[in-house]
């Protein structure tokens, strides 16, 4: 029996099985020809009478711990793993923890929410728990009969890319149309615009019926008291954007006159994926289609931007997928430590990358036609997530050129389970602060 703790510094230990007699003339071991069972043996060289040759099907059963056997019940989530697999489960299992927590926290405060780039929020960290527990399930069974359930690692590494690769789509299409308002975050502005457009149908009607009068008429609504010497115009302080949107759905030339009156400032800010438009865009882009009556509210803006998701999700995923898969298959489990050796595991450390630019002309290209601006400064915006972007190649050239293999592993999942997670909660923040 080997006992590697008697070494003070840790290293890999390789056993090796190898077909060999012992001759008993010159007492020295020697490689014997041992062929298969269901080979020819008078090809073999099992008819020479001085290389003594018995075909056989061996069976071994081997099992390697890391540690002194007695104390396996001390060292239970160390005594079965290789040194670069120590403290990995406890590393699943705390960020598992951690998204639960993040998810259940996120899901009371929006509670039946389905604007688009927030379900993709949720089901973004949801698969990070499951990928989560599913490692962290592997590892545990792993540590009592040293065989674990490497299904459930496969699985669970899957489901983690995809998360991640979700969390890189949700961070392009905000740079694409900016961050989302939830239509809990909408109730007070939605009160606030049906009360406007009550009083401005009433101006409109107003203004249709006695043209002439209008100053007068706007004048006397705006020093007309109204409990305690205020106006009535002072009881609903609207921002500029939600006087554009209900005035832009009346389309007669009453509305227009009546909307002069009151000298709103129309502005092209885009606070979300439906009040982005104005006059008959308005209208046409939040009539409901037919096809979605009965399954869901549905607009064409919303059919338009879930199409566009769609159409990024199926790309990213499953390029991000093939590789991944093709890097488990083209791994050498003795000389590729991790996938990042392999050549499909370069190929996605190159894809991140392309994906930086992409990011970078997006923010470029779309600076002034969202809501970026409305909730952080671009530059912020830009710099926290490529800092994430590029926290994947940074993190996997380090450790491939600085870091020994002991720590290499643990290094690049502790580095890239902390990235994902920060960001998602910069982005929870983000979206509480678009309202």
């Amino acid at each position: 029996m080997i006992f590697p703790s008697s070494f003070p510094p840790s290293r890999f230990w390789y056993l090796s099985l190898i077909a060999c007699y012992r001759n008993l003339t010159t007492c020295e071991w020697e490689t014997s020809a041992l062929p298969r069972p269901d080979s020819d043996l008078s090809k073999s060289d099992c008819g020479d009478p001085l290389r003594p040759c018995v075909p056989m099907r061996m069976r071994y059963d081997i099992w390697m711990v890391n540690g002194i056997p007695r104390l396996r019940d001390y060292y239970r989530f160390e005594h079965q793993f290789s040194f670069e697999y120590h403290d990995i489960f406890e590393i699943y299992l705390t960020f598992g923890v951690l998204y639960l927590f993040l998810g259940v926290i996120l899901h009371i405060k929006y509670k039946g929410e389905y604007e688009p780039l927030a379900c993709l929020l949720f089901t973004h960290i949801w698969l990070s728990f499951g990928a989560a527990t599913l490692r962290a399930i592997h590892f545990s069974t792993f540590s009592f009969d040293g065989v674990g359930a490497p299904a459930l690692l496969f699985i669970g590494d899957v489901v983690a890319l995809s998360a991640e690769s979700l969390l890189l789509i949700l961070i392009l299409t905000t740079a694409e149309v900016g961050f989302p308002i939830l239509p809990a975050e909408l109730s007070h502005f939605e009160q606030k615009v049906r009360q406007y457009r009550k009083r401005q149908y009433r101006r409109v009607l107003t203004a249709g019926v006695v043209p002439s009068s209008a100053s007068s008429s706007r004048e006397s609504d705006s020093t007309a008291p109204n409990g305690g010497g205020r106006s009535r115009c002072k009881d609903i302080v609207l921002p500029p954007t939600a006087a554009t949107w209900s005035v832009a759905l009346c389309r007669s030339e009453s509305a227009a006159a009546a909307a002069k009156m009151a000298t709103m400032v129309t502005t092209p800010s885009v606070i979300s994926l439906t009040y982005t438009t104005l006059g008959e865009e308005a209208e046409e882009a939040s009539r409901p289609l037919s096809v979605c009556i009965g399954l869901c509210k549905c607009t064409q803006r919303s059919l338009r931007t879930c199409i566009y998701l769609g159409l990024m999700i199926a790309l990213i995923i499953s390029i991000e997928l093939a590789l991944y898969i093709w890097a488990r298959f083209d791994q050498d489990p003795v000389l590729d430590i991790s996938v990042w050796n392999t050549t499909p595991g370069r190929l996605l450390v190159a894809m991140r990358l392309v994906v930086v630019f992409w990011f970078l002309a997006i923010l470029r290209r779309r600076r002034t036609f969202s809501n970026l601006s409305e909730v952080v400064e671009p530059l912020h915006f830009a710099a926290a997530y490529l800092l994430w972007l590029l926290a994947l190649p940074i993190v996997v050239f380090v450790a491939h050129t600085s870091v020994s293999p002991l720590w290499r592993h643990k290094t690049i999942i502790g580095v890239m389970l902390l990235s994902d997670f920060l960001a998602s909660i910069l982005y929870a923040q983000l979206i509480n602060r678009a309202k």
